[in-house]
């Protein structure tokens, strides 16, 4: 029986979404890109993969194919269609990386019904309902997975890796930065009970998170340099993280090397946050 490539679905198209996906195309996976509306972004994704795995491949080697699939993760009806897109285009779902999130600051004397629903929705929402559909098709694959061996190893698990965040748990975390910091909070626990639920962890699916702190993304464009070099600082070699700082941490989460690696989830701030 041919090997297929395993398939891994990233949520969002730009920055740490961006990076994860050539990151773990360069592993060998085949990618689903998904993004609510950057289509321009998106498709730039799909052409840099494409620049470094041309069509073309070796007899002994499938190329290694992307798609991006337009929706909003944070609704169940859209989780439905991107993973119908997926099944529809590779068959299987071996790793899901949930990196969709909202982020706007708003201290509580400006929150909101509307702003409390937007955070909530795509924060931990989106990645509980869109895990649970994705179950089936996990499970399926890490079968397949323990059934297929490489040199006497597993070619390797499935995953669910979820993009967190340092302030999660900071306790000087800044006011403006409530609704994201427990909208957060709320995806490390899912990440913590997936981990250990018997038709999640129970049946080999690892589920982990990673907590990026301050990262050089277009999210930060807009903050005065005061700022920028006050979270530069925060760190002990005084940088930002960079975009690839993170997707390393997401490629070894997808290998089958984090096999025993369940529940847990990485810092990856350079001690900016600890």
């Amino acid at each position: 029986m041919a090997h297929s490539r395993r398939v891994a679905m990233v949520t969002e198209a730009c920055g740490i979404g961006r990076a994860i996906a050539l990151r773990l195309a360069k592993d060998g996976f085949n990618i689903v890109i998904n993004d609510l509306s950057r289509a321009a972004e998106t498709q730039k994704v799909i052409e840099d993969i494409e620049a470094f795995h041309p069509t073309l491949s070796s007899k002994k080697q499938l190329p290694v194919r992307s798609i991006a699939v337009q929706g909003d993760a944070s609704k169940i009806a859209d989780g439905r269609r991107l993973l119908y897109e997926t099944i529809t285009a590779f068959g299987r779902l071996d790793i899901l990386v949930f990196n969709a999130a909202w982020a706007k600051q708003a201290s509580i004397r400006e929150l909101g019904e509307e702003l409390f629903a937007k955070a909530i929705d795509t924060n931990v929402k989106g990645p509980l309902f869109l895990s649970k559909m994705a179950q089936p098709y996990l499970e399926k694959a890490q079968r397949e997975g323990d059934a297929v061996k490489d040199g006497g190893s597993p070619v390797g698990g499935s995953r669910i890796i979820n993009i967190s965040s340092t302030v999660a748990t900071m306790s000087d975390a800044l006011d403006r930065m409530l609704l994201y910091s427990i909208s957060k909070g709320g995806l490390d626990q899912i990440t913590r009970v997936l981990a250990r639920d018997p038709d999640f962890g129970g049946k080999g699916i690892n589920v982990n998170a990673v907590a990026p702190g301050p990262v050089d993304t277009d999210s930060l464009k807009d903050l005065p340099l005061r700022m920028l070099s006050m979270l530069a600082n925060s760190s002990p070699q005084k940088r930002l993280g960079r975009v690839d700082d993170i997707a390393d941490v997401v490629s070894f989460l997808a290998s089958n090397d984090s096999r025993w690696v369940n529940g847990h989830k990485i810092n990856a701030s350079g001690a900016s946050s600890v």
